[in-house]
């Protein structure tokens, strides 16, 4: 079998297909609710969050990292998440303040956040921690 990707960059593929697999899971399930049952819009969003933060952390524990799902683990995965949420925000609000075209800060959300995650990701939410 041809080995098209270095072995080396597997992990970092598959956490990009579980995030991708995870935004299609959060707005599939804001759309259902926003037709179906019509409420706030923030209301859907949070619903889907929780949702989602969780099969995405379950995915990335046995598919990307290969780690045993534990609730530590589910803790440091939520905490990175937030975090990621608040360097989104704070990106997309430096644009704005610097008056830059809000298109400069969503590439550079794009760009950089999944990257950041990533690696806070590997060394520190899916590291092995005694329990």
């Amino acid at each position: 079998m041809i080995n098209l990707v270095p072995q080396r960059y597997h992990e970092f593929i598959r956490f990009g297909l579980v995030g991708v697999t995870n935004t299609a899971v959060h707005a599939g399930i804001v759309v259902a609710l926003m037709e179906l049952l019509a409420p706030p819009a923030f209301v859907a969003n949070g619903v889907a969050f929780v949702f989602a933060n969780v099969m995405s952390y379950i995915l990335n524990s046995r598919f990307t990292f290969r780690t045993p799902a534990s609730f530590l683990g589910y803790r440091r995965f939520l905490l990175v998440s937030l975090v990621s949420l608040g360097l989104t925000l704070a990106i997309t609000s430096l644009v704005e303040y610097l008056g830059w075209h809000y298109a400069f800060g969503l590439l550079m959300v794009i760009f950089v956040v999944p990257v950041l995650n990533y690696m806070v990701m590997k060394l520190w939410a899916f590291t092995p921690h005694a329990s």
